[in-house]
């Protein structure tokens, strides 16, 4: 199926992840520009840049981008408009999950879980989401995890603030539907990349036996349920939703 993402601009938050870099190779082979937002690891997008074919190396746009800072998020998004005058979709894919019995954790990190997981996402989220106001048309999609629809040892702070995620996509879609955005999220389970695998270590060891894949996923799994859900031509009357990706993990 064509999903028609052919020179749509495209904001990737955590671009430089496992998942993050499986969303970026799959919209540029779909032919999106791709802003692909980074903290620190610029090296791992440019390692990516190598291995495209030359047509799409030019679609591919790094920008730094520090969720706790919301200055970054302003000048980001300047840069982005200046460059392309608008933004069709927005990927929240930026995370951190810190696997620590509750009762350890400091405030500091209580803190950094939720900012980084929830509420800086949120901000940056709004910032875009007026753009596309005033282009009334957008498609928002929030990378959320198996983890804020089934319960794990370790990660209560971070369950919660995906759990919040998904409210916050539902929510939102409530509120800009009429208005030409739609706003959905992807819920992964075990996916193999680093930060799936150390939150696995405090999940029970036959939970993937519960699985009726019985696999983890792979990075470009999750990246193909969001370029479904982003596409007005695969998706256009789907907002609101909460994908499960996880091999079954949640039935």
């Amino acid at each position: 199926m064509n999903l028609d993402l052919n020179d749509k601009v495209v904001c990737i938050t955590g671009a430089s992840g496992g998942i993050g870099l499986a969303l970026v190779r799959a919209f540029l082979e779909e032919g999106a520009i791709v802003c692909a937002m980074y903290h620190r690891n610029l090296s791992a997008i440019d390692e990516l840049r190598s291995e495209l074919p030359i047509a799409q190396q030019s679609q591919l746009n790094p920008y730094r981008l520090d969720l706790q800072d919301n200055d970054s998020h302003k000048s980001a998004i300047a840069a982005i408009c200046s460059a392309h005058q608008h933004i069709d979709i927005l990927v929240n894919c930026a995370g951190s999950a810190l696997e620590k019995p509750f009762l350890l954790l400091t405030p500091e990190e209580i803190a950094q879980q939720v900012t980084t997981n929830f509420s800086q996402q949120a901000l940056f989220t709004q910032q875009v989401a007026k753009i596309m106001l005033a282009q009334r048309k957008g498609s928002i999609v929030n990378v959320s995890s198996l983890l804020a629809k089934r319960l794990g040892r370790g990660v209560a702070v971070y369950a919660a603030a995906k759990a919040a995620i998904d409210r916050f996509t539902q929510t939102l879609a409530l509120e800009v539907g009429k208005k030409g955005i739609r706003v959905n999220s992807v819920n992964p389970g075990l996916i193999a990349t680093k930060m799936s695998k150390n939150i696995q270590a405090n999940m029970p060891p036959d939970l993937m036996n519960m699985s009726p894949i019985a696999r983890p996923g792979r990075p470009e799994e999750i990246a193909n349920a969001v370029l479904f859900l982003a596409s007005d031509r695969a998706a256009s009357y789907i907002t609101g939703v909460c994908l499960s990706v996880d091999g079954g993990l949640s039935i």
